[in-house]
């Protein structure tokens, strides 16, 4: 495409449509005339090959192209401000019906919701999080701004350095088992934890993959579990182990998690493996972002909620 031939003045109306969902809203947001902002949405549908904005019932709402290209041109507004010398517009979580788009996994999901949800409802009530699956496509999603934040497993050597990086908790790992196991209860030994059989959950080796961590930690010390069943869902797990004599290799936070809503118990391994770290990474580019660095913030003042795992003395 010749960008030449692009008038900027379409990002900036591209941007106010995507955040008002509204022709008129729009148009009154950048000064425009309503006529004049229903033709540059012509244009913007014309170059897009998308209707972008279709109606719903009494309200227009976003095509899954246009909610897609939300945060990427979010990002480009916010170049040009700085571009140009112009201020960065304040944000206002309690008017704004902005939708941020995170990538993690089950774990964090699991324990970070529950306080995200309540500091959403108290302090944003109209914003929207959209969770996506923290897989290989990730990082080069986080530097495209299609994406605002992940949360895993994300070792600084593995990031590009475009993107920054905050550590957000440590966890460490404990076996899990049904309430009224014979034997997975306190501290197994080795031969008895190998010859338990073992259910696991298998996914792809991707950025915050707790489960494939522990897997590759414990293989790491060689040794050997007898693994009976595979899941697709680290979730799963307790159920299986609830039902069942297989017991299960977990984070911490994960089995106490479950163990409050399960009749399930951990138990300590009977060896060492050192401990993961949950992070949150974020574009560099956007890192001045108001709306951006408020949802940082947001999830920052989450982590404390969490309480702290035991630690074990090393053996």
């Amino acid at each position: 495409m010749n960008l030449s031939a692009i008038d900027v003045n379409l990002v900036i109306a591209l941007d106010a449509l995507l955040q008002e969902r509204s022709v008129t809203l729009a148009a009154r947001r950048v000064g425009l005339s309503q006529p004049a902002m229903s033709h540059a949405l012509t244009r913007l549908r014309e170059l897009f090959s998308d209707p972008l904005l279709i109606r719903v019932g009494r309200q227009m709402a976003l095509t899954s192209r246009a909610e897609a290209m939300t945060p990427q041109v979010a990002a480009i507004m916010l170049d040009l401000a700085g571009l140009f010398g112009g201020t960065t517009p304040a944000f206002d979580p309690t008017t704004s019906d902005r939708a941020f788009r995170i990538a993690t996994t089950e774990y964090v999901e699991l324990l970070l919701l529950p306080q995200l949800n309540a500091a959403l409802a108290q302090g944003g009530p109209r914003l929207a999080v959209h969770l996506l699956p923290l897989d290989a496509r990730a990082v080069d999603a986080l530097r495209h701004g299609e994406i605002d934040l992940a949360i895993g497993v994300l070792p600084p050597d593995g990031l590009p350095s475009d993107l920054r990086r905050a550590a957000l908790f440590e966890d460490r790992f404990a076996g899990l088992a049904r309430a009224s196991h014979p034997t997975a209860r306190g501290r197994v030994d080795l031969p008895t934890y190998t010859a338990l059989p073992h259910v696991v959950a298998s996914r792809p080796r991707a950025h915050g993959a707790h489960e494939g961590v522990a897997d590759d930690l414990i293989a790491a010390r060689g040794v050997a579990r007898r693994e009976v069943m595979v899941v697709p869902n680290v979730l799963l797990l307790p159920h299986v182990v609830t039902a069942s004599d297989l017991v299960a290799t977990v984070a911490t936070r994960l089995g106490r998690a479950f163990s409050s809503v399960l009749p399930l118990r951990t138990f300590d391994l009977p060896f060492e493996l050192p401990p993961i770290e949950i992070a949150m990474a974020w574009n560099s580019r956007t890192e001045h972002d108001p709306a951006r660095a408020w949802l940082r913030r947001l999830v920052m003042d989450a982590v404390p909620h969490m309480r702290e795992p035991p630690r074990r003395k090393r053996v």
